[in-house]
């Protein structure tokens, strides 16, 4: 069998430890704000580890890591290094295993989006594109106009759709397989617009404007000019800042892809640290464009200012690796990080990991369902995570009946 579930389905954690139940008393218990942080940042910011075990769900997976979560009505899609997985949320038995047996090209996922169509594609490792088309898989490579065959995200603007990849950026506008319908950019021929040719995140703007994240930097094009900022700009904190708390951590997401290419790309003489190297990226409601780093911490960018604000463990962060992004249905920031998950509103962020239920303290995706339920992939499996709607919170075991 590919993959077991394991459902804890009186949600509560099998024979907390002792250490947890320690640790709880070792707080003072503290409320969630939950509000919306459209207004301005606080100046300085702070850092809580909940004592709380969290009402939770945890499904175990015979893979490596859940890259990517995308919700659809009551169907979850979760991207694994083994495939994808169809679950229906209803249902702990039900489900659908699609990989290079039956219709993907590669069992590699690094992203899952919904298309205006609200068609399911899905970006992979050596794979390309696949587009789910009613019961079928139709897939996407170079031969239809992708730059490369490994795609890290996809975003959709209202004629088009923009890709990521190794190689540079593709514009698609009309029929994906008619080659026609396919735009290329990269550093070339954008003559050093777009920073880096290995892309990773994308993000549609206002007025169209598209960032992109890289492995050098961020770069903008405004469908005319291109402009890109880098760590000498402000991306990233300084290495003082981040130096401590580095140490000893694995660069276990190193692909086979760099293994040749190390000496010649940029940023990278120390595996711990890589400010430029922009693995996650958010654009959220107020226009403000988040930035998650390789051991720089978050990045804040003002896109009218043009300033980077960085947080870094110092600032509360639970570690300095943002692997992903995502905004929550009152507002808040959540992010996961190399040492869990954290919700910001602004001024706090609150920090939970495995001690308070997670199956993991390595949070590779984020999303949220209509039901209020928020799904966290990590390594081995995801957590299904209950959110108060009122207030944005994550629901405790004391707050909640099973029932809920």
């Amino acid at each position: 069998m590919f993959f077991q579930f394991k459902y804890f389905k009186n949600h509560i954690l099998v024979e907390p430890v002792p250490i947890i139940l320690n640790f709880l008393f070792l707080f003072i218990l503290f409320p969630g704000t939950g509000n919306s942080f459209d207004k301005t940042l606080a100046e300085k910011t702070r850092g809580e580890n909940s004592p709380h075990i969290l009402k939770s769900n945890n499904f175990s997976l015979n893979a490596r890591n859940v890259k990517a979560l995308k919700s659809q009505g009551n169907k979850l899609w979760i991207g694994t290094s083994m495939g994808v997985i169809k679950y229906n949320k209803l249902s702990t038995d039900d489900y659908v295993i699609y990989d290079n047996r039956n219709g993907l090209l590669s069992n590699g996922i690094f992203s899952i989006a919904t298309g205006p169509k609200n068609q399911i594609w899905v970006g992979t490792y050596g794979g390309g594109l696949s587009l789910m088309d009613g019961k079928r898989w139709i897939n996407i490579n170079t031969p239809q106009g992708l730059n490369d065959a490994f795609i890290f995200d996809q975003e959709f603007t209202k004629d088009s759709m923009w890709i990521a990849t190794w190689s540079g950026a593709n514009r698609v506008s009309g029929d994906p397989l008619s080659r026609s319908s396919w735009k290329s950019f990269t550093v070339e021929n954008t003559n050093g617009g777009l920073i880096d040719n290995w892309v990773y995140s994308i993000e549609i703007g206002k007025d169209n404007n598209i960032w992109f994240g890289t492995e050098a930097g961020l770069s903008l094009f405004d469908g005319e000019k291109w402009l890109n900022w880098n760590h000498k700009n402000g991306l990233g904190a300084s290495y003082k800042l981040v130096e401590r708390n580095n140490r000893q951590v694995t660069d276990t997401f190193k692909g086979a892809h760099h293994n040749h290419q190390t000496s010649n790309l940029l940023n990278t003489k120390s595996t711990r640290y890589r400010p430029n190297y922009i693995v996650s990226m958010l654009l959220d409601k107020a226009n403000r464009l988040w930035i998650g780093t390789w051991g720089g911490g978050l990045s804040l960018f003002d896109p009218a200012t043009r300033a980077f604000r960085n947080f870094t463990v110092q600032d509360g962060l639970p570690g300095n690796y943002i692997l992903t992004l995502n905004e929550g249905p009152v507002g808040n920031l959540w992010i996961g990080s190399n040492k869990g998950l954290s919700r910001f509103d602004g001024a706090h962020f609150f920090n939970y990991s495995k001690i308070n239920g997670l199956i993991s303290d390595y949070i590779f995706s984020i999303e949220f369902d209509r039901d209020s339920f928020l799904w966290v992939g990590g390594h081995h499996g995801i957590t299904q995570l209950k959110i108060d709607p009122s207030t944005g919170n994550l629901s405790r075991l004391d707050k909640f009946s099973n029932k809920s």
